[in-house]
């Protein structure tokens, strides 16, 4: 197995991982209604093959790994990390989420059942919120956050975020696979 940021990079991207659900259970949870033939893109061509302004996704659910990671073929739109999604992905479970904008920041959010525990935006230098913050703010410092002396250039926030979350949750992917091929779907536009 291989990291995150091996997979994804510094570009622009979502991903949003979640304990415990087969991909039967993700497509309920994302409101997919059509599951006869879901189709498969790779990293590369999902966006030009699915346009940009659909709310698509790509998931992989690898067996014996705890975890199913929801892949955004837009990275701009963010969509796993948009609250509504977020809380119907964890009911009864929970999710961490990592949303990085070129040049921009890094947006991180852990989710149990529902309820965002902590969430942190790179953008203002300062260690998460949320009602159970410590966990996030413990594996985002061994990732280099919020050090003394930090300075915009000291770490690079995208590939920070993804190795606190992973080292944190024992997230773990297999890069090769996430670049190929992998189940996508549209998740329906929901304001609940």
């Amino acid at each position: 197995m291989g990291s995150l940021f091996e997979a994804l990079g510094s570009e622009e991207f979502c991903v949003t991982a979640v304990r415990g659900l087969a991909l039967q259970e993700v497509l309920d949870r994302l409101g997919v209604v059509d599951r006869g033939n879901v189709p498969e893109y790779r990293m590369d061509n999902a966006a030009e093959s699915l346009g940009l302004d659909d709310w698509s996704v790509r998931l992989y659910c690898p067996s014996g790994s705890g975890w199913a990671y929801l892949f955004d073929v837009n990275g701009q739109t963010g969509v796993t990390h948009k609250i509504p999604v977020l809380k119907r992905l964890s009911a009864g479970t929970e999710a961490v989420s990592v949303w990085s904008l070129i040049g921009s920041t890094t947006r991180i959010a852990q989710v149990r059942d529902g309820e965002i525990l902590a969430a942190c935006s790179t953008w203002m230098f300062t260690p998460a919120s949320g009602p159970e913050p410590d966990r996030l703010n413990r594996a985002l410092e061994k990732a280099g956050f919020f050090q003394e002396n930090e300075t915009e250039d000291e770490v690079d926030d995208a590939r920070g975020a993804l190795d606190a979350v992973e080292s944190e949750f024992g997230l773990a992917v297999e890069p090769k696979v996430v670049v190929e091929p992998l189940p996508t779907v549209i998740v329906p536009v929901r304001l609940d």
